[in-house]
């Protein structure tokens, strides 16, 4: 995708947030022999570290809080619920992100989501690099203090089982981080 594809989303919310500051970022997309995660990752952490730098300039607040769709709802949660530097997320919006690398290479939710679409974004399988599968998972790294979060997930998506919006929730709920489904 492309930041392009939310720009009617983007006039919505900022007719009826008016007071909000709105930043519509791009992140390099995998193309199975370059940009392997985790350069998506990295971009989404130096855009916000960049706004932050500018925040006097631009007149924001320190109330962050990060919406995405599917890759993008993967690195919103991520970004979330692993970083609290240069500020901590207020809030994260997942509109049906992949939140268990491991499990959606294991379990794709249809033969539109093989195993090896998930090898074209990391680069290797689960076996050949675990621990790259465990730091790009965002259920990794939720606790007590994650950022609130709302889940939404339709019950047929053919691309990121709606069993992984489900275990987000489980998580969320077993280690007590606010959260709605």
């Amino acid at each position: 995708g492309d930041k392009a594809d939310f720009n009617a989303y983007v006039d919505t919310l900022k007719r009826r947030l008016p007071d909000y500051a709105i930043f519509n970022i791009n992140y390099r997309l995998a193309t199975g022999v370059i940009n392997f995660f985790p350069a998506q990752e990295n971009d989404v952490k130096a855009a916000i570290d960049f706004i932050y730098s500018k925040r006097i300039e631009y007149k924001i607040s320190d109330k962050y809080v990060l919406l995405g769709t599917s890759a993008g709802a993967h690195l919103a949660l991520l970004h979330a619920y692993k970083y609290a530097t240069p500020v901590k997320i207020k809030a994260v919006v997942d509109f049906f992100g992949p939140t268990d690398l491991v499990d959606m290479y294991n379990n794709p939710a249809s033969p539109l989501a093989p195993p090896s679409a998930i090898v074209a974004v990391m680069g290797v399988t689960p076996a050949a690099n675990p621990a790259l599968y465990q730091q790009s998972s965002p259920l990794s790294f939720i606790n007590a203090q994650s950022s609130p979060t709302i889940i939404l997930h339709g019950g047929v998506d053919v691309l990121v089982s709606p069993s992984q919006s489900a275990t987000l929730r489980l998580q969320l709920q077993n280690a007590g981080a606010i959260h709605q489904y």
